[in-house]
């Protein structure tokens, strides 16, 4: 590990924030507050649970591949979050690139799509974006195997995020966090010095940056080697060694816009991690 003095540390931070501002001229995110209900209305807001398609599109699936002699058989992608993109349009800020109606489908199995795309040629994670009638929308079954997960109604609000200092103490419990996780997953990530720094980062009604969000700034540290853009959608996961998942998705001809449309069409999808 390199020996960064305190106020190497220190500098980068603020170095790197000050960079996330000028690249995204803000400071505010979108938060998703999650609540569990009994029936979720057809095309609303949520994560998790089974998708709500329109009648001519079918589940997404991940294909069958062989690792390590043994054949992994086809698998339906577990719905990350379906987003009604008119539910979210009063919250989003001048600079977004998303559509004001429709729905946007995220699905990810999990592990990094780039890697299996070029290892295996499955593709696991998709994204799409239907801009027709909502109202004929259904709830599409997956395939038995597909492990599908919690399903969670969501609405929206916003806070602002902002730097907070570290002090020496925190900077030598951070680098000592990373020393004593690195050799494996078994900590209790609630424990680490690490998770209660990010876990303190609060605006006066109690927001928490580290939670599930689009836009704002990445709760995780920043590695040297990122390019300090921010996630679309950040994920909280929090399981096993992985802390956060950052998820992007633009259209697949190019650019970042989101164009309404009518009908349906797949988006690119890009994904990074933090994780011990």
């Amino acid at each position: 590990m390199p020996d960064y003095t305190f106020e190497d540390i220190e500098k980068y931070y603020r170095d790197k924030y000050d960079e996330l501002l000028k690249a995204n001229d803000t400071d505010k995110a979108i938060l998703f507050n999650e609540e569990e209900c009994d029936d979720i209305p057809l095309g609303a807001t949520k994560m998790g649970g089974l998708p709500d398609l329109p009648p001519d599109a079918e589940y997404p699936v991940r294909g069958e591949f062989i690792s390590n002699g043994k054949t992994i058989p086809a698998s339906g992608l577990p719905l990350v979050c379906q987003i009604n993109c008119g539910e979210i349009a009063p919250y989003l800020p001048e600079y977004s690139h998303l559509p004001k109606k429709g729905i946007i489908y995220i699905f990810w199995e999990g592990g990094d799509p780039h890697y299996y795309k070029k290892k295996y040629g499955v593709s696991t994670m998709k994204a799409y974006y239907w801009g027709g009638d909502t109202s004929c929308l259904v709830r599409t079954p997956a395939s038995e195997n597909t492990e599908l997960n919690k399903e969670t109604r969501v609405t929206f609000s916003t806070f602002e995020e902002s730097y907070i200092g570290y002090d020496e103490g925190d900077i030598e419990a951070i680098l000592d966090d990373f020393e004593n996780e690195s050799s494996g997953f078994d900590v209790d990530y609630t424990e680490t010095e690490t998770y209660k720094l990010l876990d303190s980062l609060k605006d006066e009604s109690g927001c928490v940056s580290s939670q599930t969000k689009l836009y704002g700034f990445k709760a995780g540290l920043v590695s040297q080697d990122e390019d300090g853009g921010n996630p679309f959608l950040q994920l909280n996961v929090h399981q096993g060694g992985l802390w956060y998942a950052y998820i992007w998705i633009a259209p697949l001809d190019g650019g970042w816009k989101i164009e309404e449309t009518d009908g349906w069409k797949e988006l690119r999808t890009g994904v990074d991690y933090d994780a011990d």
